[in-house]
């Protein structure tokens, strides 16, 4: 005979079911004892109430009790040890043992994202986390990774263990900062078998504006040295961006320089400025004519300045030489007068403007803007509704200069 027990997890116990053993004979029959071998006697527990002896067609009752210890079929003998012909008596017990594992079912799958303005955020995008096992489900960790892993958020209420069947909600947020295609990895760190489950996430952002030549305006201009060129330039934003962006400008040729407003708004929509590059030559410089100094003749001196000055000049000269005026002759005194006398006579003259005329300085040449072709850039700069700078691409304008 056989004792069949339905399939139950293991490490769980299934329901007692009793096997009956009757005393078929003509006398009184007596188990000595009920016992459990076989391949796996410790899946199997029983309780033995057949102790007393059996008069002939009464019956007692052994209770068994499976409780796999693994997974996949078990078995097991029951031997009941008595005075009957045949003893001891087998009885095959057998059952399966299902393994007890945590899982992790998403729903949907993958998040969906809509394209997103460059600088917004999408709407949350929910996964719902189910425990689609049969043992309480721990998750542990979720996060981002990948290579734009920074374009998107992530948040959850798995936080407490999952009983089977339970479920619990992951929310994404795609907030881009550059335009074109994002991709990430959420991870999903749990104790089920194949865990961390990754999931790939994928999104596209439109740019935050668009630019584009005014109406009848070019992002090419040619001018002769000398003259400014002028752009007219629009920012159109896409939906769902109404920043400020600031504005700088480069490459600008020898003698020309580049301007451009500090910033512009796009709240109220579409915005228009004007780069204006001003270049140097011929068609802006008036005429050079050389520096010229006046000659000291032209500088005025007062008299009493003069006198005071000769007075000081025949002092020193008279303190100096007072011992040789002393001992030199008359002819020595003439002598050394007629040379004070030149002295003075000459810085006369060169205070009157001994010798005439002017002196005169020639400018440097100016600068010139020279011919050919140069590559403007202005560059752009603006910013996410969370503060993250965004990743824009600069407008290139061509000028050409004859």
């Amino acid at each position: 005979s056989a004792v069949s027990f339905p399939s139950i997890n293991q490490g769980s116990s299934s329901a007692p079911q009793s096997l009956t053993v009757i005393s078929s004979g003509n006398t009184t029959l007596h188990i000595s004892s009920v016992s459990l071998s076989g391949p796996n006697p410790s899946d199997f527990s029983l309780t033995n109430n057949c102790t007393a002896p059996l008069a002939p067609a009464s019956s007692c009752t052994i209770s068994l009790v499976f409780s796999p210890a693994a997974p996949g079929q078990r078995t097991a003998d029951l031997v009941i040890t008595d005075d009957a012909q045949g003893s001891p008596q087998g009885v095959v017990l057998g059952g399966t043992g299902i393994a007890v594992l945590s899982a992790l079912s998403l729903s949907p799958p993958a998040p969906s994202f809509p394209a997103t303005t460059q600088g917004a955020s999408s709407a949350p995008q929910t996964l719902t986390a189910v425990n689609s096992g049969n043992a309480p489900l721990q998750v542990s960790s979720i996060s981002l990774n990948g290579s734009n892993a920074s374009e998107f958020g992530v948040s959850s209420t798995c936080t407490a263990p999952l009983a089977p069947a339970a479920s619990c909600s992951i929310s994404l947020v795609f907030s881009p900062t550059a335009s074109g295609q994002s991709s990430a990895n959420l991870v999903i760190a749990d104790d089920a078998p194949n865990s961390p489950q990754t999931i790939a996430l994928s999104a596209t952002a439109n740019p935050a504006f668009s630019v584009a030549a005014a109406s009848g305006s070019s992002a090419a201009a040619s001018v002769s040295a000398g003259q400014p060129a002028q752009y007219q330039l629009q920012l159109t934003p896409s939906s769902g961006f109404a920043g400020m962006v600031g504005l700088s400008c480069s490459g600008a040729p020898l003698g020309a320089v580049c301007q451009v407003p500090a910033s512009v708004s796009l709240a109220g929509g579409t915005a228009t400025f004007t780069a204006t590059v001003t270049t140097s030559g011929p068609a802006q410089l008036p005429p050079s004519a050389p520096l010229r100094i006046p000659p000291a003749s032209r500088v005025p001196l007062p008299a009493p300045t003069l006198l005071a000055l000769l007075f000081l000049l025949y002092v020193f000269f008279r303190k100096k030489n007072v011992r040789a005026f002393h001992q030199a002759t008359r002819k020595n005194h003439l002598a050394l007068y007629g040379a004070l006398s030149a002295t003075i006579l000459c810085i006369t003259f060169a205070l009157a403007g001994c010798g005439g005329g002017s002196a005169s300085i020639t400018p440097p040449p100016p600068i010139v803007t020279p011919a050919g072709t140069s590559t403007i850039t202005i560059s752009l700069s603006a910013t996410s509704s969370a503060g993250q700078p965004l990743q824009l691409q600069p407008i290139q304008l061509t000028l050409t200069v004859k």
